[in-house]
């Protein structure tokens, strides 16, 4: 089963920020960063108020590297496919963060030494870390995404790019990917301003030589879409940071910067020879010791006001048209299946007649599977029920009741009306 995705291009990095969401009426997307452990974190909280989730998989932090040594890749992926097992409530994974800057690699002291991230080495990891997880049952349509590059960095210069080009940077690790075998199932990027001006967020401002042809600002994303590969144009991309950054950082105050941000994305996102985007997660809700003090935005009122401006807007998610991993094409006829019977299909059936049926949001996970099942529309919203003190979550199609247990949705049912 596919990742669950929300309804609107409104996004937040870390999972506090999920209320500011909800409550203006928006589900969109949540990205975490972990550091990878034995046992998976449990995101069905999230999931179920309809936002999409996004973990950012890392091996440390500082020194540890955001990947390991290359000695150890084997053993990462089998780590981050241990770790997603136990998971639930996500199926998008990205592996590691921003591999081109100094203080990312593994054995670095400060930004300073350690193993450089080239594309090939990092193209390594993640076509282990990627067969690792499609392996994993229920995962096989997770997305799986290679790491997004820090843009305006150059501290990862190499044969081909001695210039240390981020841009290149991506389309080379991404190339890499393909011929692996590992084709990403998604994108993700990072792109800020350099300054809170809200003008910066459409400003075509070019860099100097000699990367005199990139953006300095927010429209880097355009540099980044630019150079995807033929077999990646129509795989989903993330924004899974965007800020107003260096030298002015946030500021308590409402400006326009994140109405324009969204507007931005919206507008490109209108022109249909565009690589639309689906997710802008704002950078970030609450800082952590040590970082910046201009990093978070839930101490920030004014900034607050503006993002629930934004969501004023109807930004839906524009999905593309295909979205089957090149690397793995669809079955021809997909395997249908087969109703339930017993005790637990008559509870679904017993709560969903208490329900008047009528006809619902067609973006939720259930309704994928329903029509993968050719089980017609939905004539109700999605209830709760609970069987052997486990809770479920239905809903009713004109040919029969979808149903899955919290937090299994990799074992969506279906029940004949009866």
């Amino acid at each position: 089963m596919p990742p669950q995705i929300p309804q609107f291009i409104f996004g937040v990095h870390d999972p506090d920020g999920a209320n500011v969401m909800t409550s203006a009426g928006k589900p969109g997307w949540i990205t975490v960063s972990l550091k990878i452990t034995s046992d998976g974190n449990d995101f069905s909280a999230l999931a179920n108020q309809g936002l999409g989730v996004i973990a950012r998989l890392n091996n440390g932090y500082g020194s540890e590297g955001t990947i390991p040594a290359s000695s150890q890749y084997d053993a990462f992926a089998q780590q981050c496919a241990n770790f997603i097992a136990g998971a639930k409530g996500c199926k998008i994974w990205i592996i590691g963060n921003e591999t081109n800057l100094a203080w990312e690699r593994p054995g670095n002291s400060g930004g300073s030494g350690g193993e450089i991230l080239t594309p090939q080495l990092y193209a390594q990891c993640f076509a282990k870390c990627r067969a690792a997880i499609k392996k994993i049952a229920g995962h096989a349509d997770d997305w799986v995404i290679p790491s997004p590059p820090a843009p305006w960095n150059n501290q990862t210069a190499y044969p081909g790019n001695e210039a240390g080009d981020w841009i290149k940077y991506f389309a080379d690790i991404l190339n890499e990917c393909i011929q692996l075998g590992q084709t990403p199932d998604a994108l993700a990027i990072h792109t800020y301003t350099h300054g809170f001006k809200k003008d910066l967020v459409t400003s075509d401002e070019k860099m100097g030589a000699p990367f005199q042809n990139r953006n300095y600002h927010f429209r880097a994303y355009r540099d980044f879409l630019s150079i995807v590969p033929s077999a990646l144009k129509n795989v989903p991309v993330l924004i899974t940071e965007t800020q107003a950054a260096d030298p002015d950082w946030w500021q308590n105050q409402n400006i326009g910067w994140i109405q324009a941000a969204y507007k931005e994305i919206n507008d490109w996102n209108a022109n249909s020879a565009n690589q639309a985007i689906q997710a802008v997660c704002l950078f970030r809700w609450q800082a952590n010791a040590g970082d910046p003090p201009g990093w978070s935005i839930s101490n920030r009122a004014a900034l607050m006001d503006d993002f629930r401006a934004a969501m004023q807007n109807a930004y839906k998610v524009k999905m593309p048209a295909t979205q089957s991993p090149p690397s793995t094409p669809p079955p021809s006829q997909p395997p249908t299946a087969q109703p339930q019977t017993g005790a637990e299909a008559n509870a679904a059936i017993a709560a969903a007649k208490k329900f008047t049926w009528m006809p619902i949001n067609d973006k939720a996970a259930l309704y994928l599977f329903a029509q993968k099942q050719n089980l017609g529309y939905p004539q109700t919203d999605e209830f709760e029920f609970t069987y052997s003190g486990a809770g479920y979550i239905a809903q009713v199609y004109n040919l029969g009741i979808v149903y899955v247990k919290k937090g299994d949705y990799a074992n969506v049912k279906w029940v004949k009306k009866g």
